[in-house]
């Protein structure tokens, strides 16, 4: 699935200092809960993690740090209480540094075992930033946590956690960051079969466009990649990532995030390469996207055209 590497080099050059490994998340409308790593009872983490007040990026009056590990986790952990059982955005905020670790890994505890996110605490510092949507149980408990089994260098940092309520909001959702590209890439066609490469650099979140169950795919042409069976019963095919973000047979919300975008398999350079199937049928999936981009409810995925979409 070669992607239209040359022509997208321009738009990966212009995007490369706004669309890095996680990008600013929107602020949230009403948080549930935020939680420093200063705030009483809410923070734990082993003598290994050493505490600063280094960086003006940092939330709260200091931030914790520690050396890698690839022996043990031993991660630090922020105590959330969880009003309700359902789904909810996890940002987390931290200092970054050139010198801090590039995949810094973040667990969140969900409902249906933990996942972890890797985030580059290099940039995206003194800001929330979006892990993405995951369904939460219900209780007080150690909900997100900041590991130090990483083979990234450089400091790994716990500074403030957040969650925001979702359930019942977000019905579909941007498979890239708003800010990864311009609306003009979104109706590109693609170069031999209905579909569409998205040109961004390796390291670029991928979300959930809607809710679904996911299966993780592994091959020699989609290279890491992942086939959501949406509610609706159509296939979104994500292809190309360089990691994934939730296992294979997982349940996902809209906007959840599902892998960071890559350059595996059949490719020519770092690209999301995203389809649409209903049944055995490929479809054109720029109109869905470009609704998407707009803020609208995209069209049914039965009713896109399954042609003139490719050259």
């Amino acid at each position: 699935m070669p992607n239209r590497y040359t022509r997208g080099l321009t738009v990966l050059l212009a995007t490369a200092l706004t669309a890095v490994a996680l990008v600013p998340a929107s602020p949230a409308a009403a948080a549930t809960a935020t939680v420093d790593n200063a705030t009483a009872g809410r923070f734990t983490a082993s003598t290994s993690w050493g505490t600063s007040t280094w960086s003006s990026q940092r939330q709260g009056p200091d931030y914790r740090f520690a050396t890698p590990d690839t022996t043990a986790s031993d991660a630090a952990w922020f105590k959330i209480a969880v009003p309700a059982a359902g789904s909810y955005l996890v940002e987390v905020w931290y200092p970054a540094d050139p010198g801090y670790n590039s995949a810094t890994p973040f667990v969140v505890v969900t409902s249906g075992g933990n996942q972890t996110i890797p985030v580059d605490q290099r940039g995206n510092g003194g800001r929330w930033v979006s892990l993405g949507t995951f369904p939460l149980a219900a209780g007080d408990y150690n909900a997100v946590g900041v590991s130090r089994w990483t083979s990234g260098t450089g400091y790994v940092v716990a500074d403030a956690v957040r969650i925001t309520s979702a359930t019942g909001g977000t019905t579909f959702a941007m498979p890239l960051p708003r800010t990864a590209l311009p609306r003009s890439e979104y109706d590109d066609p693609h170069h031999d079969y209905p579909a569409i490469d998205l040109p961004v650099p390796t390291g670029t979140p991928a979300y959930a466009v809607r809710a679904g169950t996911v299966v993780r795919v592994n091959d020699s042409s989609c290279g890491q990649g992942i086939n959501l069976t949406g509610t609706d019963g159509a296939v979104y095919t994500y292809c190309h990532f360089s990691a994934w973000s939730v296992a294979s047979g997982a349940t996902v919300t809209a906007g959840q995030r599902i892998g960071t975008t890559g350059n595996t398999g059949n490719s020519t350079g770092p690209h999301l390469h995203f389809g649409i199937r209903t049944g055995s049928t490929l479809r054109c999936p720029q109109a869905y996207l470009l609704a998407l981009y707009d803020g609208v409810t995209p069209p049914a995925a039965s009713s896109l055209p399954t042609s003139g979409c490719s050259y």
